[in-house]
């Protein structure tokens, strides 16, 4: 009978390869032929960096078209939403709906056990915006994991665009009361939106 020691463990502590943490992990990485590596020993590829540059891509539904780049020797992204008239339609439609108590089957349950209205319908750019000048750029879906946060973040969202609240009336059934955030304005490497 075995003392419950299978035979392949022993009293050495297994070795930890630190190369294959690095966050270029992939194929043969060792200290030296890492991608970061390789790429920082591409002068060419230093020198097309170096200077003014900009690259503008669409996402795949094509509602928003980022644009990053490098101007004055400083890096930004700026974001373009083409779908918010669209989105500002679909609220009033929702929130006249709502007030004619038209019921939403889809919203979330009241803590009465009754169905609700939803909140709001924010646009990416916008979130992102908000998360930028008023929470350091975290972004909304780890803002509303902090009922602090989250009810702050809706107060931004109450206050300065009003036209994305779904609810009822226009005024948010805030549960907390919250400091209005300090806007930090937008990260130094952010042109605008």
């Amino acid at each position: 009978m075995s003392n419950n020691q299978p035979e392949y463990l022993d009293d050495k502590d297994p070795e930890k390869d630190l190369n294959y943490y690095r966050q270029d992990n992939g194929g043969m990485i060792t200290n030296h032929n890492g991608m970061a590596d390789k790429l920082l020993q591409n002068d060419d590829l230093y020198r097309s960096m170096k200077g003014d540059w900009t690259r503008t891509a669409a996402n795949k539904s094509g509602n928003i078209i980022v644009t990053t780049g490098r101007e004055d020797g400083k890096f930004y992204i700026k974001r373009e939403q083409q779908n918010t008239e669209a989105i500002k339609q679909a609220v009033r439609n929702y929130r006249a709906a709502a007030e004619a108590g038209v019921p939403d089957p889809l919203a979330p349950i009241g803590e009465d056990g009754k169905l609700t209205f939803k909140w709001m319908d924010l646009p990416n750019v916008i979130a992102i915006r908000i998360s930028d000048q008023y929470f350091d750029g975290i972004p909304w879906n780890a803002l509303k994991n902090d009922r602090t946060l989250k009810a702050q973040f809706y107060r931004v969202v109450e206050t300065e665009y009003p036209e994305y609240v779904c609810y009822p009336g226009g005024k948010l059934p805030i549960p907390v009361a919250v400091p209005y955030p300090t806007k930090k304005g937008e990260k130094k490497y952010f042109r605008g939106h």
